[in-house]
Formats: C-alpha cells, structure tokens, sequence
C-alpha cells in the first residue's frame, strides 16, 4: 500500500495493526462508521489534493477502492 494512503488511513482510525490491507472494509476497522468514513475521504482529498465525487465516495466499500480512486485520478 502508498505510504502516504498509509498514514492517512492510519491518522484518521485507530489501526494498531503492523500492515493493512487493502481487502478491509468498515467491518475490519475500528471507528469506521459513517462520520469516519467522510473524515477518511476529506483526509485523503487534502493529503492528494484531489476531488472525490459524491458518487465516488459511495462506491468505497474497502480501502482497494480507494486505491483505485487514486490510480484513476493519477494521485497514485
């Protein structure tokens, strides 16, 4: 995983795991709930300085999504 997802992912939920995986979803992280979730997606818009969609922000269901989000967008 981007180092600089990484840290996002990790400034915005409690994960006290070595490394994460891009399979989680909102089961497999403490504190993502829907608050989180929109705290995650503003965190990963400052830190790649990029615009995610409404849309967008609804397909996220695991952190791959993300990554994908970020690959289209030429973030990553």
């Amino acid at each position: 995983m981007d180092q600089r997802l990484e840290k996002v992912i990790r400034g915005v939920f409690p994960i006290e795991a070595e490394t994460i995986d891009e399979n989680w979803t909102s089961d497999d992280i403490p504190d993502w709930d829907s608050v989180g979730h929109l705290n995650l997606i503003m965190a990963i818009q400052k830190e790649f300085n990029i615009k995610i969609e409404i849309e967008e922000m609804f397909e996220v269901e695991k952190l791959g999504d993300i990554i994908k989000i970020l690959q289209k967008k030429n973030a990553l």
